[in-house]
C-alpha cells in the first residue's frame, strides 16, 4: 500500500524493544519492574510498579495474584492485554503491549510493558519478568500526528477547484481535472456540452446559463454563489468568479470561470449565526439577571434607608412626645392641687415641643416631596436682603457674612417661606463648619443649565436662578459628601442636629422643579448650590402676618362649615372661630359636608381637610359644593397632600391652603382674607 503523503513521519518513535528500553533508561522513563511466578500465580513488583498500578507497595513486594494487577488496567484494554499475554506464554520469548493503567486520582495513563515468557523443558511458561515504561507523552504526540494528518486530508478534500471556459452559446470549451474529481467523469466528457446537458436539475441549469449570458453581454467580471445538485443527490454551494472571454480584437467570445466549493463555509456561517443567536439570548438573560440583581440591591438600599428614616423619626418623636405628655401631666397634677402658678410654664414647654414636632414633620414632607407648597412669584434677591440681618445674628460675630446679589437675578415661582427655611439651614450648616470662625458668602445669579453632569436628568435644560452659600470651613470627605442628603445623617454631636436639614432642602428643591448640588473638599470648605427654575412673572408683594388678637369679630350670622375627620382638629378650629363670633357647623366626613353644602343652610366659608373619608376627598367635595354655591371661599387644611391635588390653587383668589399643624393667628388671618375677597367681610 502506498504511504499516505499527508501523514506526519514517525521515525521519531523507536520500533524495537531494545531501542525503547535504552531510551527509557536514558530518560528515566521506567516506572516499574515485575516478575510473575506462573505456577504459584504470584507477581512480585517494585515500589514504582505499585505506584503505577495504584496498589499497596508492601503487597507488591510480597507478591500478589495476577488478577489484582489486572484490576488496574483500563476495562477497554484488558481483553487485548490478556490475549497478548496468552499468546506470548504459548510460544515463549519477547512480550510487548501498550495499555492504560488507572492512577491514584482516578485518571488513566498509557504505559508500555516489555517482558519475556520463560518456558520449561515441557514447553510450559513458568516465569514472566518484565519492565513498565511511561509512554503517555509519546501516545499524545502520536495522537496529535494522526489528528493533523486527518485534518490535512479533510482540508484538501473540502476545497476542490473547477476551472472551465464556455463559448457564447454556453458550450464548455475547457474543463480541468477538478470537474472529474467532483462529478466523476473525465474532462473530455464535458467538452461541447452546455449546463443543460451536464446538470440533472434543468431549472438550475437554465439559471446558471442565464447568469453566464448576463456576464458575457454585460462585459463585467462577477462573483456569484451558486447552488449545485450533485449526482449523489447532495447539494453543494460554489463560489464562482466569472469573466468575459475577450479575443485580440476586444470582442467577447465567451466566458471563463473558476469555482470552489464553499459548502463548508456556508455551514460554518450558519453555525456561527446560530451561535450568535445563542450568545445574544444568553447575554439577554445575563442582562436580565443583572437588572434583577440591581433591583434587589436598590430594594435593599431602599429598605435600609427606610429603616434609618423610621428609626430617626421614632427617636426624635419619642423625645418630643415625652416633653408634651410630661407637661400635660404636670398641668393636670397642678390643677388638681389647685396650683396654677406653674401652668403657664408647662404650657410653654408643651407648645415648644409641639412646634418642634411640626417642624420635624415639615422637614420629612419636604424630603419626600409631599409637603403642601404655596408657590408665588418671588424676588429672591429681596428675600435674601430681608434675611441678611437675621442670618448675621444667627451665625455670630466671629463669622463674616458677605452677600453679593446679581441685579438681573430672575424671579422664581416658589414657596418663599421654604426658601427662607432652606437658606437659614444652609447658613447654620456653614456656621457649624467654622468652629474657629471664618467667612460665609451668599450670592445669587442666573445660570443656563444644559443636559449633562450639572443638570439632574429629571429636569429640563433652561435658565435657573442659583443661590450659592459658600464657607471656608472644615469641608467634607468623599464618604460624608456621598451621604449628605440622606435623612437623619449628621456629623454633628448627639442632640446638636436631626440630620434632616439637607434632605429637606433636597426635597423642597426637587418639588419646586429645581435641584441642589454640593461641592466640598476636606479642609477647603463647602459650596452648596440651590438652583430653582427662573420665572418671568413679576414678584408678588409680601405682607407681615397680623397677630390673632387683632382679628376682627365676625359679622352677625357669618357661618363657617368645618369638615375634618379628626375630632381634635374640629374642636380646635370650632373653638377659635366661635370665640370670634362665627357660627360654626361641623361635619366628620365628605358626604356629610357635601349634604350641608347642597342644603339651604347659610354657609359663608368652607374650612376642610383634603384627605377625608366618605368616598371623595376635600377637593372634590369643595368643587361639588361650588356647583350650588358659586364663589364660595375655601380654606384647605392638609397634613399630607399629593402635589397634583392642589396644583391650580395658587391662581384661585378664593382658595387658600394651610399645612397642619398651624398657629391660631394663621387660621384667623386666612379666614379674614378669604371673606374679604369674597365680599362677605
Amino acid at each position: 500500500m502506498d504511504r499516505d503523503p499527508l501523514a506526519i513521519p514517525d521515525q521519531a518513535f523507536p520500533t524495537t524493544a531494545a531501542e525503547r528500553l535504552q531510551l527509557a533508561l536514558d530518560a528515566g522513563a521506567i516506572i516499574g519492574t515485575w516478575v510473575w511466578d506462573i505456577p504459584s500465580n504470584r507477581v512480585t513488583a517494585d515500589e514504582r510498579f505499585s505506584r503505577s498500578f495504584d496498589l499497596p507497595a508492601d503487597k507488591c513486594l510480597a507478591g500478589i495474584p495476577i488478577e489484582e494487577a489486572f484490576a488496574s488496567i483500563h476495562p477497554d484494554d484488558r481483553e487485548r492485554v490478556s490475549a497478548d499475554i496468552q499468546e506470548t506464554m504459548a510460544r515463549g520469548g519477547a512480550y510487548r503491549c501498550e495499555y492504560r493503567v488507572r492512577q491514584q486520582d482516578g485518571s488513566y495513563r498509557w504505559v508500555e510493558a516489555n517482558g519475556r515468557a520463560e518456558l520449561d523443558a515441557n514447553g510450559l511458561a513458568v516465569r514472566f519478568p518484565g519492565v513498565l515504561m511511561d509512554i503517555e507523552s509519546r501516545r499524545a504526540a502520536e495522537a496529535e500526528r494522526d489528528r493533523m494528518s486527518a485534518l490535512l486530508r479533510t482540508f484538501t478534500a473540502a476545497v476542490p477547484g473547477v476551472v472551465y471556459a464556455k463559448d457564447l452559446a454556453g458550450r464548455l470549451l475547457v474543463a480541468n481535472h477538478g470537474a472529474t474529481q467532483v462529478f466523476g467523469k473525465p474532462p473530455t466528457f464535458y467538452l461541447g456540452k452546455t449546463d443543460l446537458e451536464v446538470l440533472e436539475d434543468k431549472a438550475q441549469a437554465r439559471q446558471v446559463m442565464e447568469t453566464d449570458q448576463r456576464i458575457m453581454h454585460g462585459g463585467k467580471t462577477v462573483q456569484v454563489e451558486e447552488r449545485v445538485d450533485m449526482p449523489d443527490g447532495s447539494a453543494t454551494y460554489w463560489l464562482s468568479i466569472k469573466a468575459p472571454l475577450v479575443n485580440d480584437a476586444g470582442e467577447v467570445t465567451g466566458l471563463i470561470g473558476s469555482s470552489i466549493d464553499v459548502t463548508a463555509r456556508r455551514e460554518a456561517e450558519s453555525q456561527l449565526l446560530e451561535l450568535n443567536r445563542t450568545l445574544e439570548a444568553r447575554v439577554s438573560e445575563a442582562v436580565a439577571e443583572r437588572e434583577a440583581a440591581q433591583a434587589a440591591l436598590r430594594q435593599s438600599q431602599k429598605m435600609e434607608a427606610v429603616g434609618q428614616l423610621t428609626g430617626g423619626i421614632a427617636h426624635d418623636f419619642n423625645n418630643l412626645l415625652a416633653g408634651i405628655t410630661g407637661s400635660l401631666d404636670l398641668i393636670k397634677l397642678r390643677l388638681g392641687q389647685g396650683r396654677i402658678v406653674d401652668v403657664e410654664r408647662y404650657l410653654t414647654v408643651a407648645h415648644g415641643a409641639a412646634q418642634r414636632a411640626a417642624s420635624l414633620t415639615h422637614r420629612l414632607l419636604a424630603f419626600s416631596r409631599r409637603q403642601t407648597l404655596q408657590p408665588v412669584a418671588t424676588d429672591v434677591n429681596t428675600l435674601v436682603r430681608d434675611m441678611e440681618e437675621l442670618i448675621s445674628r444667627t451665625v455670630g460675630p466671629s463669622i463674616s457674612l458677605n452677600v453679593a446679589l446679581e441685579a438681573t437675578a430672575s424671579t422664581c415661582l416658589v414657596d418663599p417661606a421654604q426658601v427662607e427655611n432652606a437658606l437659614l439651614n444652609l447658613c447654620i450648616n456653614a456656621r457649624d463648619a467654622l468652629p474657629s470662625g471664618g467667612s460665609i458668602a451668599i450670592c445669587t445669579y442666573n445660570q443656563g443649565l444644559e443636559e449633562g453632569p450639572q443638570l439632574d436628568p429629571e429636569l429640563l435644560p433652561g435658565t435657573y436662578l442659583t443661590i450659592c452659600v459658600a464657607d471656608d470651613g472644615i469641608g467634607m470627605n468623599a464618604e460624608t459628601l456621598g451621604k449628605a442628603f440622606e435623612p437623619f445623617f449628621t456629623t454633628k454631636p448627639v442632640g446638636a442636629g436631626t440630620g434632616l436639614g439637607l434632605s429637606m432642602i433636597y426635597g423642597f428643591a426637587k418639588q419646586s422643579g429645581g435641584q441642589v448640588r454640593i461641592e466640598s473638599r476636606e479642609g477647603k470648605g463647602t459650596r452648596v448650590y440651590l438652583q430653582l427654575p427662573a420665572h418671568a412673572a413679576q414678584a408678588e408683594a409680601r405682607y407681615p402676618a397680623r397677630a390673632a388678637s387683632e382679628a376682627p369679630l365676625a359679622a352677625p350670622g357669618e357661618t363657617v362649615l368645618v369638615v375634618d375627620d379628626e375630632p381634635s382638629v374640629r374642636l380646635f378650629v370650632s373653638e377659635v372661630l366661635g370665640s370670634y363670633g362665627y357660627v360654626v357647623i361641623e361635619a366628620a366626613d365628605s358626604l356629610a359636608g357635601l349634604q350641608l353644602l347642597r342644603s339651604d343652610t347659610r354657609i359663608d366659608l368652607l374650612v376642610t381637610d383634603i384627605g377625608l373619608p366618605g368616598g371623595i376627598d376635600g377637593r372634590q367635595m369643595a368643587e361639588a359644593g361650588r356647583g350650588t354655591r358659586p364663589g364660595l371661599p375655601v380654606l384647605f387644611m392638609s397634613g399630607y397632600a399629593q402635589p397634583h391635588v392642589l396644583e391650580d390653587t395658587p391662581s384661585d383668589p378664593l382658595t387658600a391652603v394651610m399645612t397642619k399643624p398651624f398657629a391660631l393667628e394663621a387660621l384667623t388671618l386666612n379666614i379674614e382674607g378669604l371673606l374679604r375677597k369674597s365680599g362677605v367681610a
